[in-house]
C-alpha cells in the first residue's frame, strides 16, 4: 500500500445568529460524526479555491475566506492528513444537502453547544481557534 499525506481545507461558516453550519459524515471513517464543510485539495488548487470549491459542491453557497486559523496534522485509520481551516467572512446562498451519499445531514449550531461527537479534523479546528492557536504541536 502506498503511504502518502493528503491535504484538505475546512471552513467556519456562520449564519446571522453565529451559529456554526456542520455536516453528519456518511463515509466510514468518521460515520455519523459531525464535520465542517471542506474536503481533499485538488492538483493546483489553492487553500482558498479548494474550500469554495467544496462549499459550492457539498451545500450550494459561495463563501467569502477571511483568515487562516488553523493547522493541524490528522491520523485515523491509516489516513494521515494535513488540514488547514479557514474563517469565512460571509456567504451567499441557502445551503443545503447537495452531497446525500457524503453526510446525512446538516445543521447549524451555537457556537457553546457543539455537538460531542466531532470528526477528529474539525475537533482540532475547534481546539486550535478556541485557544487562538493556530497551530499545536502533538510532541508536546
Amino acid at each position: 500500500m502506498d503511504k502518502h499525506i493528503g491535504l484538505g481545507t475546512q471552513i467556519i461558516v456562520r449564519n446571522d445568529k453565529g451559529e456554526i453550519l456542520l455536516s453528519k459524515r456518511s463515509k466510514e471513517i468518521g460515520f455519523g460524526e459531525w464535520e465542517l464543510p471542506g474536503g481533499h485539495i485538488e492538483f493546483g488548487e489553492t487553500f482558498e479555491q479548494c474550500v469554495r470549491r467544496e462549499c459550492q459542491e457539498e451545500l450550494g453557497i459561495e463563501v467569502k475566506v477571511s483568515k487562516l486559523i488553523s493547522v493541524a496534522p490528522n491520523f485515523i485509520q491509516g489516513n494521515h492528513y494535513i488540514v488547514f481551516v479557514f474563517l469565512a467572512n460571509s456567504f451567499e446562498g441557502i445551503p443545503e444537502n447537495k452531497e446525500p451519499n457524503v453526510h446525512s445531514e446538516m445543521k447549524w449550531f451555537p457556537e457553546d453547544k457543539l455537538p460531542e461527537n466531532l470528526f477528529i479534523a474539525s475537533k482540532h479546528a475547534f481546539d486550535n481557534y478556541s485557544s487562538g492557536v493556530m497551530y499545536k504541536s502533538s510532541e508536546e
